[in-house]
């Protein structure tokens, strides 16, 4: 016996509702679209999306840095590799490639490490931290990590820096194996021992009590 086509079409609204109707449904009728949304839920928003660019980004809210000195150019961290992945891996951009043996600005944090290699420090996009006693090399750390060099003495260990960190030096790019058995391909020999922290930032989540403010200004 042939099915009426009109029973096959009322068989598809309901399969359409039962698998998708109960998220389909009540987002529908929790945000009204034919509401304007309230101040309110208009300031939530704003909130939440700082508070997740911030979380993707921790740079994305510092207050802007100073004019570059004369001869020093500023690069960015996410200017280093070619945005899509071919069958090689990644690329490193023309821009990056074009500013070996040049002096460069970098905005970024020094990595916590539990066995730092004396005047070196791994500079990374955020805060991040490494244990190698536990790990070894095995970290999580991103493929932007540029290889430091400080000037200091001998065996000296660059100190532990918190907040962010505007760096200017020599820009090395090349595959290199290191002393501490890591492999660098992106390196930065500083112009001065001393870090220079980017002094007008502050965190973007205060830590007041309930009255707790989220700004986007320095």
């Amino acid at each position: 016996m042939r099915t009426p086509l009109r029973s096959i079409r009322r068989l598809s609204v309901l399969v359409f509702f039962t698998h998708f109707g109960s998220g389909l449904l009540p987002s529908l009728s929790a945000h009204n679209r034919h509401i304007p949304p309230t101040p309110a839920e208009v300031a939530w928003s704003r909130t939440a999306a700082i508070v997740e660019k911030l979380r993707n980004d921790p740079r994305a809210y510092l207050p802007p840095r100073p004019p570059a000195p004369a001869g020093v150019t500023d690069l960015e961290f996410n200017e280093f590799f070619i945005p899509i992945v071919g069958d090689r891996g990644l690329e490193l951009t023309d821009k990056i490639r074009a500013l070996h043996g040049q002096r460069v600005r970098l905005l970024g944090f020094m990595v916590r490490q539990a066995l730092p290699t004396p005047g070196v420090l791994l500079f990374a996009p955020q805060p991040l931290q490494v244990d190698e006693v536990e790990y070894g090399a095995c970290d999580d750390l991103p493929p932007q990590v540029v290889r430091t060099f400080v000037a200091l003495a001998a065996g000296v260990q660059v100190p532990l820096t918190a907040g962010a960190l505007l760096l200017t030096g020599t820009l090395e790019i090349g595959q290199q194996s290191e002393i501490d058995g890591r492999n660098s391909l992106i390196r930065l020999r500083l112009d001065t021992p001393d870090l220079t922290p980017h002094v007008a930032s502050r965190p973007v989540v205060s830590a007041a009590p309930i009255s707790t403010q989220i700004s986007s200004q320095p």
